[in-house]
C-alpha cells in the first residue's frame, strides 16, 4: 500500500495515511511513548524486574502502562528481552511518572540481575 502511495501520491500523500493510522492506534507523534527494556542472558530475569517495577509506579490515570510483555525479538545475542510501554496524551505527565519512577527501579534487587534501559518515543519497538 505505501509503496503504490508514495509513487503516485508522492511524499505528502504517504505522510498523510502513515499519520492517520497512527493517530487511530495511539503511537507518536500523537501520544507519549516510553519503553523500559530489559535484557539478560536468565530468560526469566528482564520480566522478574519489569514485574517487580509495575507496582512502585507512580499513580497516574493518564499514563497507559502495557506489559511487562517479551520483546517482539524476544532471544538475540543469546539474550533474553522484555519491555514496559507507557503511553500517555501528555509528554508532561509521561516525564512526570518517569522522574518519580526511574530512581525506584535502579534500587530493586532484581535490577542486578538485568541491563535495562528507558527510551522515550522510541523508533522501533525490537
Amino acid at each position: 500500500m505505501y509503496k503504490g502511495q508514495l509513487l503516485h501520491g508522492g511524499y505528502p500523500a504517504f505522510a498523510r495515511t502513515a499519520l492517520a493510522e497512527r493517530e487511530a492506534a495511539g503511537l507518536p507523534p500523537m501520544r507519549a511513548m516510553a519503553l523500559i527494556r530489559a535484557e539478560a542472558t536468565d530468560r526469566h530475569a528482564p520480566l522478574a524486574f519489569l514485574r517487580a517495577a509495575v507496582p512502585l509506579a507512580p499513580a497516574d490515570d493518564a499514563v497507559e502502562r502495557l506489559g511487562p510483555f517479551p520483546a517482539p525479538m524476544e532471544r538475540r545475542a543469546g539474550r533474553h528481552r522484555a519491555q514496559l510501554m507507557l503511553l500517555a496524551d501528555s509528554r508532561s505527565n509521561l516525564q512526570a511518572v518517569l522522574s518519580g519512577w526511574l530512581p525506584a527501579l535502579g534500587r530493586l534487587p532484581e535490577a542486578r540481575q538485568v541491563r535495562w534501559s528507558v527510551d522515550v518515543d522510541p523508533a522501533e519497538s525490537l
